[in-house]
């Protein structure tokens, strides 16, 4: 009788978490927004485009990286 109740108590629980995550839901939808006529290769171009752009946005180094530098 034990062994159901924690039995019933895990599934429970487990089941909450999954459900908090999003992946109780009927099609598994994560929350995240995506078209649905978008293709794959579209989709992968346009978040590309978008790092590329990112990078551009990081600035370049005047010194070398020195990783066992202590302080100045």
């Amino acid at each position: 009788m034990r062994l159901v109740l924690i039995a019933a108590a895990a599934v429970m629980l487990f089941s909450g978490q999954v459900h908090a995550q999003g992946r109780g839901r009927p099609g598994g939808d994560t929350g995240a927004s995506q078209p649905q006529g978008e293709d794959r290769q579209k989709r992968m171009a346009r978040e590309e485009a978008a790092a590329r752009a990112a990078m551009k946005n990081v600035p370049d180094s005047k010194e070398k990286y020195d990783p066992w530098k202590i302080g100045k």
